[in-house]
């Protein structure tokens, strides 16, 4: 019994997952900078996009490298425009937390359910 998988591209609000990442990386640090007491919760931001991103493209969607390699070019283009030349490696991290996210959404798709296993 083979599960013939279809590759459809997204539809709908899905459309959007990968658009709304970007402008939560260009437009959340220019609201955020001057509200924020502390540098870490722009940090904790960055972050928290990602994850977020990652979970509901994955859910959505399916899982993919593309939404987390769009976040870290995201953050990327949010350096640019924020932050000094020092912060490339947040890129990265906003890489790997994007595609742990969507990992995460991969493992619990694919575990078999409690009602499977006593069957």
């Amino acid at each position: 019994m083979s599960d013939a998988k279809t590759n459809t591209g997204r539809t709908g609000w899905v459309k959007a997952v990968p658009y709304a990442t970007i402008a939560a990386y260009v437009v959340g640090p220019f609201l955020l900078i001057p509200i924020a007491g502390s540098p870490w919760h722009i940090v904790a931001f960055i972050f928290a996009v990602a994850a977020f991103a990652g979970l509901i493209d994955g859910f959505a969607f399916r899982p993919t490298l593309s939404l987390p390699l769009l976040a870290g070019v995201g953050f990327l283009i949010a350096k640019t425009l924020y932050f000094n030349d020092g912060t490339f490696i947040y890129a990265l991290g906003a890489v790997a937390t994007c595609a742990a996210a969507t990992g995460v959404v991969r493992l619990v798709r694919d575990s078999p359910s409690q009602s499977d296993a006593e069957a």
